[in-house]
């Protein structure tokens, strides 16, 4: 009875686990807007890493432009895997 009643305890906290790791999972994977906007943004970055003039300074501001753009996007994710979002 001990080892049955054991049995029990083990499994309900391993199903306790697993469907806390798969709401998580669920909250984390549900930006994919976000998430598409964070990748667009670092290529967008990665680009702007190549010029190789500075266009009257128009090129360093995109980079800081884009470089706070991807700060915001970043703490907006943050922000919605913290709230459920």
């Amino acid at each position: 009875m001990v080892r049955l009643n054991k049995a029990i305890m083990i499994s309900t906290a391993a199903a306790a686990v697993i469907s806390t790791g798969i709401c998580i999972g669920a909250a984390l994977a549900a930006q994919p807007q976000m998430e598409g906007a964070l990748r667009g943004l670092e290529a967008a970055q990665g680009e702007l890493q190549k010029v190789t003039q500075n266009k009257a300074g128009h090129a360093a501001a995109a980079r800081k432009l884009v470089a706070e753009a991807i700060a915001e996007v970043q703490a907006g994710i943050a922000y919605g895997n913290a709230h459920g979002e």
